[in-house]
């Protein structure tokens, strides 16, 4: 046990040589260019899977709730999960909290507890400024900053994952490094040819030698005589005509840049159509709640229950933090209706509940459960014999 609660690790340097290549540092990069998390936030695919998390997470609403005797109570939501801090609204700190956590797989929280059990404020840090992670002799997380320890009591760890006796977690940006670098790196070979404009759209070729000033002359005669003109053209002199064009490299190019774009959705778990990818999944959905569902179910869970169980840490015990999700898996209104109406009658919801799913105001006796009807057996059982 000792081993583990001596154990300590500092923030890993981000290379030995600027380009990363020379010195093989923990995760490798072979092409040349600089990942970090503001050049990869200049890839579009990164960006984009980034943003579209953060977004539709920050975007869910934040409900507190109360375990009582076995039924879960909906409480008042604090002020401390409306403004967690004199410069963020809540929408604010869990967009940078999911963007932090996309980005370096790991998002350290400032929450100093109150009296009441709640945390007096919430502040995100950034990762690389904790620059020493070590576990105490009492199992205790200690967190340095500058030149000042923080313990577990004052700053909540979110991993995206981590591995066994390790402190922190592993990055996506650096285990990525080689494909979003061939990304940028195509990115401004692109921008550079096409940029500096160094290649013609076509050449006149001749195997006779010319003076500078006959090249430039029939270069001129050329242009008078075909700008903007489809005449035919009369070559003489040896001259040869050869248009350039894209080359098949450069149509295998783009394709690999989709299949970068395809590797970096695939990291995410975020479905191509939802980046603006090409060449994904052909399946088709019946309707929006199928696409809601799917999404939120195999992509957003996960993300979710990170960041519920840290902020429940938070608050006194027997208290949960629950981000609604029911947005993402939201019905058409008919199938909503009719889902809603079954549960009234089966007496699993109040008319008032069902009103306030459709954001509609309650009336009086609307909290009362209907007696559950029973529905009678209607199978073959149930058909009276012939006479």
């Amino acid at each position: 046990m000792s081993l583990f609660r001596r154990s300590e690790q500092r923030a890993l340097p981000t290379s030995i040589d600027p380009y990363q290549i020379t010195a093989r540092p923990y995760y490798p990069n072979y092409t040349g260019e600089i990942v970090t998390e503001l050049t990869a936030l200049a890839h579009s695919a990164v960006i984009s899977a980034v943003t579209i998390l953060a977004d539709s997470i920050a975007a869910m609403p934040l409900e507190l709730t109360r375990t009582r005797g076995g039924r879960i109570e909906k409480l008042p939501t604090p002020s401390v999960l409306q403004r967690p801090n004199d410069r963020q609204n809540m929408f604010e700190f869990v967009h940078q909290t999911m963007a932090t956590l996309a980005l370096h797989g790991n998002a350290y929280i400032y929450a100093p507890q109150g009296n009441n059990g709640l945390p007096l404020e919430m502040r995100n840090i950034h990762p690389k400024a904790i620059s020493r992670i070590a576990l105490s002799d009492t199992g205790e997380m200690i967190y340095e900053m500058g030149k000042q320890e923080y313990s577990s009591k004052d700053i909540r760890a979110i991993h995206w994952l981590i591995l066994p006796n390790q402190l922190r977690g592993v990055s996506p940006i650096d285990t990525m490094r080689n494909t979003v670098g061939m990304g940028l790196a195509m990115d401004r070979f692109l921008a550079q040819f096409y940029g500096e404009g160094a290649t013609p759209s076509s050449v006149l070729e001749t195997d006779g030698a010319l003076t500078p000033d006959q090249a430039r002359q029939i270069r001129d005669s050329w242009e008078e005589s075909h700008y903007k003109h489809r005449k035919p053209a009369v070559l003489q002199g040896g001259l040869k005509w050869r248009s350039i064009t894209t080359s098949a490299a450069d149509m295998q190019m783009l394709e690999h840049k989709e299949s970068i774009i395809r590797d970096i959705a695939r990291v995410y778990r975020i479905p191509l159509h939802l980046i603006i990818g090409t060449g994904g999944d052909s399946q088709t959905y019946q309707n929006l709640e199928a696409v809601g569902s799917a999404f939120y179910q195999y992509t957003l869970l996960g993300w979710v229950r990170r960041l519920e169980t840290a902020f429940s840490e938070m608050l006194p015990i027997n208290e949960q933090v629950r981000f609604n999700a029911s947005e993402f898996l939201r019905a058409d209104l008919m199938t909503r209706v009719k889902a809603q109406q079954l549960q009234i009658l089966s007496g699993t919801m109040t008319p008032n509940e069902a009103r306030e799913i459709e954001n509609r105001e309650p009336y009086d006796g609307g909290n009362d459960f209907s007696a559950p009807s029973i529905t009678p057996n209607i199978g073959s059982d149930a058909i009276p014999p012939e006479k």
